[in-house]
């Protein structure tokens, strides 16, 4: 067996940070990074097995073999003006794509991929890369020259999305087309990007030949399962303590099993990982799943991880309970459990123990799977890659997530959205999961405060926004997922109560109300003792009644006829409802013995709960989901006067001086804002009466003089801003009262682990003095960069409101103009600003400008830890940002990039 050559080190100005891992179109992995002198022998290996005719091709003669000049000049680049990919599956290379730069900041691109792996998008991810390298070197368009015959490559630059100019010249078609991204060559990336990655996952849950690998007794339990599942392809075991196991074809080891395989499910000691996916990749297969008890820290995943996707296997676990595929043409049930009963529903999680907790109660409910897929803790499969099969799996109908963490979280807001407008996305609680930091390096004194996790109710907030479902109880998750994947979704929220007890329809009557729901008229109540057949015939009634939107049927039985017979004729109505019905009954039937029993298809189309409250929040959990997809959902503006590129250097400047963060100077920060079209009512800091008396001076009086320091800011009990100076007596009153209150108080408290303050910390805190601006409402708008979600935006009423009272709206870029309408709206003090109880009003559209604003200065600027605007001060003719605090800290460029990597 080869063993992966350890390369030596990079050579000077290697970009490591271009290295990836990217899914090609067939769903299959490779290796992305800038080429190196030590890959010569990768180069001459991979041109030796280029056809002629590629070759041809490419350099337009015959051109058989490299030279060792040709190889030098191929493999060393200066990764600014001549730039290569290479492509890599295992140990071999497979593709290679260059530019070299021209004149006129344009570079001519070309690409030689092996014949084998041609039809595989290889060429499509070589082209963004290079762009995206190219941008950032300031080349803005590329050039090349293609035979007439190449249809490939000439496919591979019509395609891009980008504006494609052609010419013909001594019989070789010449292309030209800038880079800089449109939404056209963005759409067609994210598109290619969803195919490409649903595709890795269905190649996973689809395979046609399973190894199982482990010791003796777990690979059996899993065998088992697998064959009452009735798996449709070929199983073979692999025991490694040589234990029989019975039903399938067995093999000593991995390697020796003969043919190629799709999946292994592996439950083996840490040291002999790494050999099993040398030999899994080697035999061929897409995929290997570590299942829990493995004994594997979390050094040992990321390795085996980064092995499993240079080789181009997809890995999952450690710590993964297993996949299951319940179409009929596969039937694979990849788990240490029970078979669940096909049906609409996703589930996705990381842990195998989360894996259990949501598995047991949907079996025990009966609740159809679609597709189960339980990724580990440290797996390189993510729910992003899942939702992009999700989205295009017609069998689901519902998604079901329990997360822990969400890898890219730009990306994974982009895909859930998108999925969301499609089918109904449950998320189990992700307020309170355990979130763990995306961010790379260690914590800095800039990155601590702003990088802490978002409160709660921001989270939650956040994911409604993308209009996801989200629980705390795993039992809603269930209920909910019976409503949205047997019946369809509401037209509305009214809803007809039918039932046989006086108490119970006044008790659900108020459930309804409070859960958001609207009653479709008083409850029917039926007598004590009424017939199942009564009971049947009201619910046909109500679904064929235009006034209400959805049925509920809650039976009581004590001493009535058997519920199961009610049960049976729901369930016909059910069936052929376009309208949602549901049943809660009331009884001492076990309600899994009641499904089980004499009839098998009860639960197929009737959600069935066992307490009526619970039927009435899921209902009214998927009717708010209902409404969100129904609504417009608004546009990303195209906002005028953004230079991106203004804003880095600021950033750029202020973390070359300081390589840990820190907070910028007002005049940064005012350049910074300035470059995303956000104007600073001017100020300065001042340390002096003398300093404060020449800045108001400057300004021509009228001006303020304000504290800045923590311990006074927003605080109405203390006198800390003074307005309308209108000259030196005036100042020089300001400045006394001023300084006796900041005297009164004691000095500024440090920040947590600092001994004392720092020059830049005193400064920051001293007065300011700045021209008056006309009253308004102030309100304060924040940005920070999530260490799990992102860039969350913050708006809020300046003071107590904020501060204190939590009256803050939250949402996550990018903003469209209904997410910045609904920020405004969403404010309990919302009257204040649309001109309600005496209130003059603001002009909101203003406000949500700024939102805009600050969302895309968020969403490009990933260094942009923490921003604080405020006050802003928003009148009827306008508004004035007068305060801006900024801290930037060195967080690795985690944007949704502009080419596909996992």
């Amino acid at each position: 067996m080869r063993v992966p050559v350890e390369r030596s080190a990079n050579p000077p100005g290697y970009p490591a940070e271009w290295e990836a891992d990217v899914v090609l179109s067939d769903g299959g992995l490779a290796r992305l990074r800038p080429i190196r002198p030590d890959d010569a022998d990768l180069l001459v290996d991979f041109y030796a097995r280029v056809s002629d005719e590629s070759k041809y091709l490419r350099f337009f003669a015959p051109y058989p073999r490299l030279s060792d000049r040709d190889v030098e000049r191929f493999t060393t680049v200066d990764y600014v003006d001549r730039v290569a990919f290479i492509l890599t599956v295992g140990e071999k290379m497979i593709a290679v794509g260059r530019y070299e730069r021209l004149e006129d900041d344009r570079a001519e691109v070309a690409f030689l991929v092996e014949d084998s792996q041609q039809g595989r998008g290889i060429g499509q991810l070589l082209l963004e890369h290079l762009a995206e390298a190219a941008r950032e070197r300031g080349i803005t368009g590329f050039v090349a020259d293609v035979l007439p015959e190449n249809e490939r490559m000439a496919q591979v630059f019509a395609e891009a999305g980008y504006q494609v100019s052609r010419a013909y010249e001594d019989g070789v078609l010449s292309v030209e087309f800038p880079i800089l991204p449109s939404d056209t060559s963005v759409g067609v990336m994210e598109r290619r990007e969803h195919r490409a990655e649903g595709a890795s996952i269905r190649r996973m849950l689809n395979p046609e030949r399973v190894v199982v690998l482990g010791a003796g007794a777990k690979v059996q339990t899993i065998v088992t399962a697998m064959l009452s599942g009735g798996f449709r392809g070929e199983l073979v075991a692999v025991s490694t303590d040589h234990t029989a196991v019975a039903g399938v074809p067995t093999s000593p080891t991995l390697a020796t099993v003969d043919g190629r395989i799709d999946l292994v499910l592996a439950s083996i000691p840490r040291d002999d990982l790494g050999a099993a996916v040398i030999d899994a990749a080697h035999k061929g297969a897409h995929a290997m799943v570590v299942l829990t008890g493995a004994d594997i820290g979390i050094n040992d995943s990321h390795r085996v991880v980064s092995l499993a996707r240079a080789y181009g296997i997809r890995a999952l676990g450690p710590d993964a309970l297993g996949l299951i595929n319940t179409a009929t043409d596969v039937a694979l049930t990849a788990i240490p459990g029970p078979v669940p009963r096909p049906g609409s529903v996703g589930l996705f999680c990381q842990s195998a123990a989360t894996g259990v907790a949501m598995l047991a109660p949907a079996i025990r409910r009966h609740l159809g799977i679609s597709s189960f897929i339980s990724t580990g803790e440290y797996a390189d499969v993510s729910g992003n890659d899942v939702m992009q099969y999700w989205e295009d799996d017609d069998d689901t109908r519902v998604c079901l997530m329990s997360l822990d963490t969400l890898g890219n979280p730009r990306k994974f807001t982009r895909v859930i959205r998108r999925l969301a407008r499609r089918k109904p996305v449950v998320v189990y609680s992700p307020g309170r999961a355990r979130r763990t930091s995306y961010a790379s390096g260690e914590s800095t004194p800039a990155g601590q405060k702003s990088l802490a996790h978002a409160p709660e109710a921001a989270v939650d907030a956040l994911f409604r926004q993308s209009g996801v479902i989200v629980v705390g109880r795993r039992d809603e998750m269930i209920g909910i997922a019976q409503v949205a994947g047997r019946q369809p979704l509401p037209a509305g929220p009214r809803t007809r109560l039918i039932t046989n007890s006086e108490t119970l329809a006044h008790q659900l009557a108020q459930t309804v109300i409070s859960s958001g729901l609207l009653l479709a008229g008083e409850p029917w109540v039926l007598p004590p003792s009424q017939q199942p057949e009564a009971i049947a015939e009201l619910a046909r009634n109500a679904l064929a009644d235009d006034s209400c939107d959805a049925v509920l049927c809650a039976v009581v039985g004590v001493f009535g006829a058997d519920p199961q017979e009610a049960r049976w004729r729901l369930e016909e109505l059910a069936a052929t409802s376009t309208k949602p019905l549901l049943a809660g009954f009331l009884d001492f039937t076990d309600v899994e013995d009641a499904d089980e029993a004499e009839e098998p298809d009860i639960g197929q189309s009737l959600p069935i709960f066992d307490a009526p409250v619970d039927a009435i929040r899921a209902l009214a959990a998927v009717s708010a989901y209902a409404h969100w997809r129904e609504r417009d959902p608004g546009a990303v503006p195209m906002l005028q006067g953004i230079d991106p590129a203004a804003a880095k250097r600021v950033i750029n400047k202020a973390l070359a001086d300081a390589p840990d963060g820190r907070r910028l100077t007002d005049d940064e920060a005012a350049d910074l804002l300035a470059a995303y079209g956000i104007g600073l009512v001017r100020q300065r800091r001042v340390n002096t009466l003398s300093e404060a008396m020449e800045a108001g001076a400057g300004y021509g009086w009228n001006v303020v003089l304000k504290a800045t320091a923590e311990k006074v800011r927003g605080r109405p009990d203390l006198a800390s801003v003074f307005r309308n100076l209108d000259g030196p007596d005036a100042m020089k009153r300001a400045w006394s009262d001023l300084t006796e209150l900041v005297a009164e108080l004691g000095p500024e408290p440090q920040a947590p682990g600092m001994e004392t303050a720092g020059t830049d910390e005193l400064a920051a805190a001293a007065p300011v003095v700045q021209p008056m601006v006309a009253p308004g409402v102030p309100l304060r708008v924040t940005s920070r960069e999530d260490a799990a979600f992102g860039p969350i935006v913050e708006l809020g009423l300046a003071g107590i409101a904020s501060d204190l009272l939590g009256d803050t709206a939250f949402r996550v870029p990018p903003l469209t103009t209904v997410d910045a309408a609904a920020m405004v709206r969403d404010l309990r003090a919302a009257p204040t600003l649309f001109g309600r109880g005496g209130s003059p009003g603001v002009d909101t559209s203003k406000v949500e400008e700024l939102l805009h604003r600050v969302s895309q200065l968020a969403d490009e600027l990933p260094q942009l830890a923490y921003l604080l605007l405020t006050p802003c001060i928003a009148t009827r003719a306008g508004l004035s940002v007068l305060g801006a605090r900024i801290e930037i800290a060195p967080i690795g460029e985690h944007r949704d990039p502009l080419a596909r990597v996992l």
